[in-house]
């Protein structure tokens, strides 16, 4: 008699558990049903390349960004099929990543091996997750009332939607003058060619939606206000040969206590520029050592890090690709985009329409005022799972199948991908794997990052280890 096949559901479908699904299919050893479901009909997409636009690209080169670990110029060559003018330092359009990953999975389910694995694709919202009981497995159950049964079920859903940087009182006043959530509500549209447009948040989404009026020709003045005023910093020209730094000689350096290492780190970056290398080159090198320097903090240290480091610390080490900071470039000198470091007061109706934005700099206590018409929030994305606006996180939570870390970065999990419960018991059929992995790991939110966990993962359960 045959051996039933395992049944693997993932629920999401963006880079994590398109990743995870490829790996399946190409590493099974063993038969496998694997269901990957997605609220929306687009696999592999997910929001960061779900969108439309050529001028939206990656934030990393294309030699850098291969699904497969275990075949690191595989983007590259399908850039080169694409348009064989890209190589492996171009800033490609994110839209065309996205098709890329579509491509992997198509080529991954018509490539059935001998253990007969297989991929079914399910479109529907998860509503809850019910563990085995009474012989019966696992199971996801959906809102249209299906149920889908599983042997193991995999969480690869990402971070949730950021947190709105205004009460709902202001919400509710500026109505259709905010957007809350740019990637669901488009600025197209919505915002009017002279509008004056604050953006809360002077990040990477803050630069796409720049991008995107930008595009469009908009030719009012547009505001950046973060409570830094941290601008975004681009990728070295790829022309440039990287420095090799000596990490293990500034790791022996650092000591155990996060004053020490910041101070060790400053110290080995200025004398690398006076030196004539790039700063880029040392945060570039830290990358590998950082789950393992995070594990080893302390909970104070932790707490630490995020309240003051970490603005600094995602500016250097999540850059933009020069042509998208030349955007930002360009709109600074012709002086229709200012920056400031503050937090919003509150924001009021003006006699002469619009509204009229009340902020306090960082640097003092005075309120400052400036007339806006529309205000976006580019905040970054929350791994807050409690009070997530998600059915299934929030039923998840509730019923005790996941713990949120105390942090607010994602959730707890184990070094083998399992999701301890409430009880601090790990079951051997729920798995986790996508950016929440940043509260165990800090360096979790990337593709070269993501692809390694979306391998390890799929080894486990393929039958593979």
């Amino acid at each position: 008699m045959s051996t039933p096949p395992t049944t693997i559901v993932i629920v999401g479908a963006g880079f994590s558990g398109a990743a995870t699904a490829v790996q399946l299919l190409r590493q099974a050893r063993v038969p496998l049903n694997v269901v990957l479901l997605n609220e929306s009909g687009r696999m592999a997409r997910g929001l960061a390349y779900g969108t439309d636009s050529l001028e939206h690209v990656l934030n990393v080169p294309a030699g850098n960004m291969s699904a497969l670990a275990d075949d690191p110029d595989n983007f590259l060559r399908y850039c080169r099929w694409v348009d064989e003018r890209w190589h492996a330092g171009s800033f490609v359009p994110r839209r065309i990543y996205g098709a890329y990953l579509e491509s992997l999975l198509a080529a991954a389910e018509s490539a059935t091996g001998p253990q007969g694995a297989r991929l079914q694709r399910v479109v529907g919202r998860a509503l809850r997750v019910r563990p085995p009981q009474g012989g019966a497995p696992a199971a996801v159950r959906l809102e249209d009332g299906r149920e889908l049964p599983a042997d193991h079920i995999v969480l690869a859903f990402g971070h949730v939607a950021p947190e709105h940087p205004l009460d709902e009182a202001t919400r509710a006043l500026l109505g259709s003058a905010y957007t809350g959530d740019p990637w669901r509500q488009p600025l197209a549209g919505c915002v009017a060619p002279g509008a004056r447009v604050l953006l809360v948040g002077a990040g990477l989404t803050a630069l796409d939606m720049l991008i995107s009026l930008d595009r469009a020709g908009h030719r009012g003045p547009v505001h950046l206000l973060s409570r830094r005023g941290l601008a975004p910093q681009p990728h070295r020209p790829q022309r440039e040969r990287p420095s090799h730094p000596d990490i293990d000689a500034l790791r022996a350096r650092m000591g155990a206590t996060l004053r020490g290492q910041v101070r060790a780190l400053r110290q080995a970056i200025d004398a690398a520029v006076a030196a004539g290398e790039d700063w880029r080159d040392w945060i570039g090198a830290l990358r590998p050592h950082m789950p393992g320097w995070w594990r080893a903090l302390s909970a104070a240290d932790r707490r630490r890090f995020i309240r003051h480091l970490q603005p600094h610390w995602d500016t250097l080490r999540h850059r933009c690709a020069p042509e998208a900071h030349e955007v930002f470039t360009r709109w600074r000198a012709r002086e229709q985009l200012t920056l400031d470091a503050g937090r919003i007061a509150e924001v009021q109706p003006a006699p002469g329409g619009g509204f009229v934005l009340s902020w306090r700099p960082r640097s003092g206590t005075a309120l400052r005022e400036r007339p806006i018409d529309h205000v976006v929030n580019c905040t970054s994305p929350s791994g807050r799972l409690a009070g997530s606006a998600s059915p299934l996180v929030a039923a998840l939570c509730a019923d005790g199948l996941v713990v949120p870390d105390a942090l607010g970065l994602g959730l707890l999990v184990t070094d083998d991908y399992r999701v301890p419960d409430a009880q601090g018991r790990a079951a051997p059929w729920l798995h986790y794997v996508g950016p929440l992995l940043k509260a165990r790991d800090w360096e979790a939110t990337a593709i070269p990052e993501l692809r390694q966990h979306a391998a390890a993962l799929a080894r486990q359960l393929a039958g593979a280890d």
